[in-house]
């Protein structure tokens, strides 16, 4: 996982732009929401030290099991919660993501928005905790 530096405004001009709608293709619509929560997260991240390196030792492990080349993900850390945004292209890389980030020390809580996408058919589905009601 590799950490991109984006100019804050850029990426909230970014993000606006990919919030409208494309159509009538929803798999390209939730693609582009994932899209922009990444960059629109991003330009809101605060991290402290202890937050960056938790960060760091989660990229480090992810790639350090090859990460998925088809994967859109990022990681931000506040007060020792992990979130990941982005999209995963299976159930099992999402599974990985989360046990590599709740086996570390010094993570208190892990939330996941990650859209599961199948580049095949285009089918999607957004995270457990992004599906329940309330």
């Amino acid at each position: 996982m590799a950490d991109i530096l984006l100019d804050a405004n850029i990426a909230r001009a970014i993000g606006r732009a990919l919030q409208s709608q494309v159509g009538d293709m929803p798999a390209m619509d939730s693609f582009h929401r994932a899209l922009a929560d990444i960059l629109l997260t991003a330009c809101e991240a605060e991290e402290t030290p202890e937050d960056a390196e938790i960060r760091r030792a989660i990229s480090s492990q992810v790639d350090a099991k090859g990460a998925d080349r088809h994967a859109l993900i990022s990681v931000s850390v506040h007060n020792g919660v992990v979130e990941f945004r982005g999209t995963t292209p299976s159930e099992s890389h999402r599974q990985a993501l989360l046990a590599v980030a709740r086996n570390m020390p010094g993570v208190t809580a892990v939330h996941d928005h990650m859209i599961w996408m199948d580049e095949a058919t285009g089918v999607f589905m957004p995270s457990p905790e992004d599906s329940s009601p309330g």
